[in-house]
């Protein structure tokens, strides 16, 4: 799978995990127990959020490679995969805190910092399981994958 390849199957599962996120937080965020309503509007939160960043995205991906002359070129298909492979790792780290941090606040005493934290930590774990699988592709497949 090349970068571009790659890009769009990111986009592809990430619209996925959002649209869930937003279907549990919607149904949860209605809830009058103080711990579902935290969960729910979390997960809403983070749902909406990765919806919008896909969006982004896909523009920007989509714009890059038309601008370019070949985008199947050898040289432009090793840059992508080094700048995605990047991207991925960075947020690997970014996933790491967002888990670690959702752990924390799922331990809190207060109903809405505990469902909070666990929605965190959920979805931090989705990504960091998502951009961990993809970011190691990336630097077995080399270029052309």
């Amino acid at each position: 799978m090349n970068a571009w390849e790659r890009q769009q199957a990111l986009a592809r599962t990430t619209t996925v995990w959002a649209l869930a996120s937003v279907a549990v937080g919607g149904a949860s965020a209605t809830r009058r127990d103080g711990w579902w309503r935290a969960f729910g509007q979390q997960n809403l939160g983070w749902g909406a959020a990765n919806l919008v960043i896909v969006g982004v995205l896909e523009v920007v991906r989509s714009r890059r490679r038309s601008r370019l002359p070949n985008p199947d070129a050898p040289t432009v298909l090793e840059r992508e995969q080094r700048l995605l492979r990047k991207a991925l790792w960075v947020n690997v780290a970014a996933d790491t805190g967002y888990v670690l941090g959702g752990v924390v606040l799922w331990c809190q005493p207060r109903d809405t910092a505990s469902g909070a934290g666990l929605a965190i930590a959920v979805q931090g774990a989705f990504l960091l399981l998502h951009d961990g699988y993809h970011a190691l592709e990336c630097n077995r497949s080399g270029s052309s994958g």
